[in-house]
């Protein structure tokens, strides 16, 4: 329902377009160079008539050929906004500029646009709405558009690089704490492997300290061992000593009294135990 009620209310600003397409297109025909360039702009838009670029380009070319500076302009800007600035438009470029500067409105109008979607140079915003108010000032209601369209522009890039800006900042946090946290762990894993080899370190030297402590022990006791069984063979040779002497010295009596008894007996016969078995002593 609402649909059928915008349709109607549309229907006499539609009745009207058409008419007036009609009534330029009369005009044109006849060899009338602004009703040709406003039947190309009708083209170009839609406006009462079905959008058709390539006789847009037909009739405003008409209009440029009888002389139309606007419907000029216009190709221009087409022409730079295909192939950029070259050999072919560089002088129809730097004369639009320079109309521009001496206060052609339309010629403002078309710089100013240039300026707004970057054709033929850099775009700018601040330049474009410069060149853009200029020839709104004295009327050219195109300009006006630009000009909306550029602070929309505006808005919108604003709001993008906003979002640009704001993704890269997350992005930086997310690398820039992937890394301390990289960095974190590299410096755990690098303490850990240190605490192991001092760990390593202590443990080989406590194992060397007792092994050398083992060693040390085995060593005092195979000393000691060794300490006792020199003693048992010097307390075993003592005692055999003694025991020889012992024997030497027995040996030694026994001679000394076997030499008394024989200097005895050849003394006297008869006074030793023997002499009762001598027949000479009885």
């Amino acid at each position: 329902m609402l649909m059928l009620i915008a349709i109607i209310l549309l229907l006499p600003s539609i009745t009207q377009a058409d008419g007036l397409f009609d009534f330029q297109m009369k005009l044109a025909k006849k060899g009338n160079a602004e009703a040709q360039f406003k039947v190309g702009e009708m083209y170009e838009t839609g406006f009462g008539v079905k959008e058709d670029k390539a006789e847009a380009r037909n009739w405003i070319t008409k209009a440029s050929d009888q002389g139309h500076e606007t419907a000029g302009f216009k190709l221009l800007y087409w022409d730079i906004e295909k192939n950029g600035v070259n050999d072919s438009n560089k002088a129809k470029f730097e004369a639009l500029k320079a109309q521009a500067n001496d206060g052609n409105a339309q010629a403002q109008f078309y710089i100013g646009k240039m300026y707004s979607r970057g054709v033929g140079v850099k775009r700018s915003s601040n330049k474009a709405i410069s060149w853009l108010n200029k020839a709104a000032l004295v009327g050219v209601l195109e300009a006006e558009r630009e000009v909306s369209l550029v602070r929309e522009n505006q808005q919108r890039w604003a709001l993008e690089k906003q979002r640009k800006d704001e993704k890269k900042r997350a992005e930086l946090k997310a690398r820039q704490d992937k890394e301390r946290l990289a960095k974190q762990e590299q410096q755990r894993k690098l303490q850990a492997q240190k605490q192991a080899e001092s760990k390593a370190r202590a443990d080989e030297i406590a194992k060397q300290n007792s092994n050398a402590a083992a060693a040390k022990s085995k060593a005092n006791q195979q000393a000691a061992e060794q300490a006792q069984k020199d003693k048992l063979l010097a307390q075993q040779q003592a005692a055999a000593k003694q025991r020889e002497a012992e024997k030497r010295a027995l040996i030694k009596k026994r001679e000394a009294d076997e030499k008394q008894r024989k200097t005895q007996f050849e003394s006297d016969p008869c006074s030793g135990k023997s002499a009762r078995f001598l027949s000479t002593c009885k």
